[in-house]
């Protein structure tokens, strides 16, 4: 369904995907737009998820946040398939007139959450990556905020990882 990498050689591994995934700070969500241009945005998110069982690619799904209104949620209401990049470590190499980078996209199809159990368990998520150890503030947050606060899930259909050749080639053989 999705194109194959075309550079194989450089494909991360579904463990490393996943750590990129689990580790990155922000990432770019890229929809379709409500007016006939592509529309990226970068997000902070918290990935739930882990590895495949065969080890194929990681699975799961993102959750995101925003306003309860905007051209975002237009957007998912139009057309609910997204892309969603993380670049997870970026070098450049000026002497090589390249860059060692390693960078994950995933494709998925975002939706509202199930239930307010669901939205909670985003909320919460998001809260443990971004403020980890301070519980008490995150649940006076989520008490204060949820009521104006949007969750997006994003159910995750394929993904695919990638680093440049400068650190593939520093890969045992």
């Amino acid at each position: 369904m999705f194109p194959e990498m075309r550079r194989k050689k450089q494909q991360l591994p579904a463990e490393e995907c996943a750590a990129i995934l689990h580790e990155g700070i922000w990432g770019a969500l890229a929809t379709a737009g409500t007016h006939g241009f592509p529309y990226a945005v970068p997000l902070s998110y918290a990935y739930d998820g882990t590895p495949a069982p065969d080890g194929s690619a990681p699975a799961g799904r993102l959750f995101l946040h925003c306003a309860t209104a905007g051209h975002k949620l237009d957007a998912l209401a139009k057309n609910p398939r997204v892309g969603f990049t993380v670049v997870g470590t970026s070098t450049v190499v000026p002497e090589k007139l390249t860059n060692a980078y390693g960078s994950v996209i995933l494709r998925g199809r975002a939706r509202p959450p199930r239930d307010e159990e669901e939205k909670l368990e985003a909320l919460w998520a998001l809260g443990r990556k971004y403020s980890p150890g301070l519980d008490d503030f995150v649940a006076e947050e989520i008490e204060k905020t949820a009521h104006r606060t949007a969750v997006i899930v994003v159910d995750i259909e394929a993904v695919t990882g990638k680093e440049g050749l400068e650190l593939t080639r520093q890969r045992p053989r």
